[in-house]
Order: C-alpha cells, then structure tokens, then sequence
C-alpha cells in the first residue's frame, strides 16, 4: 500500500490541531472568569498610582514648604537685613512661585477625589487659609520691611510683629490642623485603595494560578504528541528531502554525491531516482568535458537520449572546438610575427618623444630663467618694504602672473600683474608687461599710477601689433599698482579690474580700480583714473591676482572664492609679514588637496 506525502502531513496536522482544540478550550474557561478580576484591579491599582499616593505626597509638600515660609518670615520681621539676603530670596520664591504651584498641583488632583466629599471640602478651605496667609505675609512683613533702613520704622517693625503674632500665627496654626487632617483623610482613602488593589491581585493570581496548572499538563500531552508526529515525519519526510537538499546544493558547487540516494515508496523516492539519473549524467559530461579541454577530440560520448539537448550540444562543441583550435594556432603564429614588428616601432617612436621632451622642457626651463630676470630680487623689495610679502605660486614651470617694484624719489611703486593665460604663451604676456611698466617709469618718466597703466596700455598694443588692427587677438593684463609716499602718508592707485584691499584696525576695505584690461582697447579711447588715499602706520595693503580666489578644492571640489579669501586676510592680518605669507600658503594648499592648480597665483602684502 502506498502511503504518499500528502496522506502523512495530513495526519499529523489533524492531530496537533485536536489537540490544540483542547488547550484553547481550556485555556478559554479561565481566562474569561478571570478577565473582570483582573480589569477591576488594574483599575484600583491605576487610580492609587496616579491620585491616592500622589495627593498624600504634595498635601505632605505643601505642609513642609508652609512651614518653611513661616520660618523664613518670622526671620524677615525680627532680624534686620538687606534685601539680598539669601534667606529673603527663598521666601520670596516660596511665596510667589512654589507654594501656588502646590496648590495648582492638589488642584487638578483634587478633581479626582470621588471616594469622599469631607476631603475635598477640606482641601477648599486649606486653599483659600493658604492663599490669605500669602496675601498676609506680603502686606505685614514684605511690604513694610523693604530694605535695610525700613527696620528703623517703628510704624513698620510693628504692624509687621503684631500682624505675625496676632492674625498670622492662629491662622498658620488652623491651616496647619487642617491639613493634618486632610493628611489622615488621604492616608486612609490610599491605605483602603491598597488593600482593595491587592486583594484584586491576589484573586487574579489565584485564578491564572488555576489556568497555569491546566495548560500545563494539556501542554505535556501536546508537546509528547506533537514530538511523536515530528519524529515520525522527519523519518518518512523530512530526513529524505534534507538528504536531497545537501545533495542539489554540493551539485551547485560542482561537487558529486559519494553515492547513490536509496528511493522509498512514495513521491521523494521518485525524485530521488531521478536525482541518481541526473547525477550518472553529470558525471559522465564533467568527464567528456574535461577530456575536450585536454584537446582529446576522439575521447568517446553518448547523449542520455535523444532529446538531451546538452548532450548533443557538447558534440557539436567537440567538432567546432577542434576546428577552432586548427584555426587559432594559425592566427597565433601570424600575430606574433606582427607584434615584433610593431614593438620595434613602437620604441622608434617611444625615443623620438624622450628627445623631443627633453628639448622642450630645457627650452621652458631657460624661459623660466628669462621670467625670473623681470622679478625684483627679495633683498631689493625688503629694502623699500622691509614688512612685506609675496606669494608667487606659477601654474607651471614658468606663470603669467608677475609682480613688480621700483622706487622714483619718495615714490615706492609696487604692482601685481595678471596676464592672459599661464605656462609659456602667459610667461612672453609677463615679459611685455614688465618692459612696459619699466618703459613708463624710467623712460618716460611717469609717477602717478594712472598715466603708468595709459602708457602700459600703449605699449602692449604696439608691441603685440594690435594698434588699428580689428581682426588683432585681445590678449592683455589685470593690473593693480600702488605708489606708497611714507612721508606724506598716501598712497596712489590704479587698477584694470584688480582691486585694491586695505585693512586698518582689523576692518578690511575694499577700492575697485576700472574695469577694462591693458591692451583691450586702442590707446588714447580711454585713460585709467588714479586714486588717492590717506594712510597711517599699522595699515596692510593687499594686492593680487584671481588665481587664489579661483583655485578649486574643499569636500566639494568647489572655488575658494573671494569671501573666503577676504575672512583669511582678516584672520591673519595681525601677524608678522613673513608668517601671513606661510598661512596664506598653507591655506590655499590645505583647500586643493589632491587637485591640479588651475591657475598662477599672486599676493603681495606691504604694511606701512
């Protein structure tokens, strides 16, 4: 007779739940006689929680902080103080805050006195003796007793004395009876809840202890049958899917059953035949599988049927693999005739490169040699500026920022020059510029700031060719230059877009110059205004290209940006000269981070 899986599963089921039946039927019984119990004392125990045992507290509160105002202002009326002794400090708090917030407490708890109207009457009349023993206290004692010198009143002293013996004291002494009172009257209302609370507890638990037992011994009867059906299924069931389970999972891995599965007479005997029929299969295709890879194309298979469509699709796979094989030998032999080939070229040219390198880099390095000419020596800038600074930091080896000094009379001329673009097309712009401005003070002989960047401005036309020409590339210069007289006191300024920062008294102020660049228009169309400004001693003045503000970096790859560069100053303008320049510099270093410098960077610092 066949016993399928079904018929098995079935069976036991109907068991647990017969005896599951039982257990909730029981359990059911008691629980129902137990609920309005257990309801009843959850409720008696609630309202002692949050109102019996509450209200005996604040009424005890109230009594003590009572007691400690009285005491507090028997001190007031008969020791003369100031007003900011501590002790008046706490009898006021007391007074004015504390004791009406006990009240307001006993207030919304005396709402829920429903077991006795006698103390809530008596809360009543406790309330208003309280709030009439305030009003005493401030009008006696606290308003006649202001200060130090109000104790000098005989008037004061004794309305305050006699009101606190003859109206303050029979009333604390009535208030402090009642509340006594009401104390006992809770105390016994909370005892009787207790009780009442715990008798309701014990019933409950007498009751569950009732339910326990019965569930107990129908739990051992279902837990003995309930073992019984899982053992006999893990026999009949589960032990033979398990078995099946490690065996599809080891296949997953690629790793065979040592030996084959014994089938039962029922639906997992029959996968379990299928399963050995599977197996056979795979190992014999792991086997012809193995032996192709090994180039052993004659190596014998049979398909298990013909409808094995993996079967025929490994023969199929002989033949092409064999073919394939032949096909890429050939193409082997080929290729590796081209690739000596083109390796030999490739180290042709991976010389030629070296060379042409090398040239290249010796030329921008003798440019740098030429830039660095134009540059005033430091040992010339301290001379004229001997608390200062200059940040240069080019892009590349050789910048199209540069900076530049000279010195006419009492004149001390300083310049920090942008030109357009960096590396070598930049470093030829900085050699124009540098000529021109030299051009203009020692040639021409100029010393205001504005007719210098004029003269600049023609200059670079006419060495670039650009004069008349409107087709003519408009490469120029952001230009900031300042002319320092120490004893006057003054500066003169110009600009082509680059500002001027001064910071005086830890107050940073900022001059915008004109906003046309040197060689962007036609000499003579326009001239460049020149500033004047007063100043005095402690004053830094600040010039520079966009390349600090510019550079990228910080968490989000985002601009530095001017606002920040402007906080930095600020944050460093008390410090030596020498030491800016090094925050300046670890600064902007500290923000790129792993990213490229995108532009030269320039900042020159004079403090007057």
């Amino acid at each position: 007779m066949r016993f399928n899986v079904g018929t098995k599963i079935g069976f036991g089921f109907g068991i647990v739940v017969l005896l599951l039946l039982i257990v909730f039927s029981v359990t059911y019984s008691v629980v129902s006689n137990a609920k309005q119990t257990l309801e009843r004392s959850i409720e008696s125990n609630d309202k002692f929680l949050t109102v019996d045992q509450p209200s005996l507290f604040e009424i005890n509160h109230l009594k003590d902080n009572l007691s400690e105002t009285h005491n507090y202002m028997q001190k007031w009326c008969n020791d003369q103080s100031r007003s900011d002794e501590q002790y008046k400090i706490k009898a006021s708090v007391l007074l004015d805050e504390t004791l009406i917030n006990d009240l307001r407490i006993l207030d919304t708890l005396s709402d829920k006195w429903s077991s006795t109207q006698i103390g809530k009457t008596t809360y009543d009349l406790i309330s208003n003796s309280i709030f009439d023993l305030i009003d005493m206290y401030n009008f006696s004692i606290r308003e006649q007793l202001v200060d130090f010198e109000s104790y000098d009143d005989p008037t004061a002293t004794f309305i305050s004395k006699s009101a606190l013996e003859l109206e303050v004291m029979p009333l604390l002494q009535d208030v402090s009876s009642q509340i006594d009172d009401l104390i006992e009257i809770r105390s016994n209302i909370a005892k009787k809840q207790q009780k009442d609370s715990n008798q309701s507890f014990k019933s409950t638990n007498y009751k569950f202890s009732r339910l326990s037992k019965a569930i107990f011994f129908v739990g051992i009867i279902l837990l003995i049958g309930t073992f019984i059906i899982a053992f006999f299924t893990t026999l009949s069931i589960t032990k033979p899917v398990q078995r099946l389970k490690r065996i599809l999972i080891n296949l997953g891995s690629g790793v065979f059953p040592s030996h084959e599965i014994e089938p039962s007479n029922d639906e997992i005997g029959e996968m379990s035949v299928a399963m050995n029929t599977l197996v056979k299969g795979l190992k014999e295709t792991t086997q012809f599988a193995h032996e192709v890879g090994q180039s052993n194309f004659k190596y014998p298979y049979q398909p298990l049927s013909d409808d094995d469509v993996l079967g025929h699709a490994l023969l199929k796979m002989k033949d092409e693999l064999a073919e394939t094989e032949r096909i890429l030998e050939q193409k082997v032999k080929e290729r590796t005739e081209e690739v000596v080939r083109q390796k030999d070229e490739i180290d042709n040219q991976k010389s030629k490169l070296e060379e042409l390198y090398t040239d290249v880099t010796d030329s921008i390095r003798y440019a740098k040699r030429l830039q660095d000419s134009i540059l005033p020596p430091d040992r010339y800038i301290k001379k004229l500026f001997p608390s200062s600074f200059v940040l240069f930091k080019p892009k590349d080896i050789v910048s199209g920022d540069f900076y530049w000094v000279h010195n006419i009379k009492d004149e001390m001329i300083f310049a920090s020059v942008d030109c357009t673009g960096h590396g070598v097309p930049g470093a030829f712009m900085s050699l124009v510029g540098a000529n021109g401005l030299k051009s203009a003070v020692t040639e021409h002989s100029l010393a205001q700031t504005g007719p210098i960047l004029d003269d600049l401005n023609k200059y670079a036309s006419e060495s670039l060719n650009k004069t008349g020409d409107e087709n003519a590339i408009r490469d120029g210069m952001d230009i900031s230059i300042c002319s320092l007289n120490r004893k006057k006191n003054k500066i003169q300024f110009s600009g082509a877009y680059n500002p001027l920062y001064l910071i005086r008294d830890n107050e940073l102020q900022i001059f915008k110059t004109d906003k046309f660049a040197i060689g962007s228009f036609d000499p003579g169309t326009k001239n460049y205004q020149t500033f004047t400004l007063d100043v005095k001693k402690g004053d830094v003045i600040y010039l520079f290209s966009d390349g600090y503000a510019d550079q990228f970096g910080g968490l989000k790859g985002k601009k530095f940006m001017y606002r920040q560069f402007k906080e930095t100053l600020l944050a460093i303008s008390h410090e030596p000269m020498e030491t800016q320049k090094v925050l300046l510099d670890q600064k902007i270093e500290a923000w790129r981070g792993s990213l490229d410098q995108i532009d030269d960077i320039l900042v020159m610092g004079v403090k007057v």
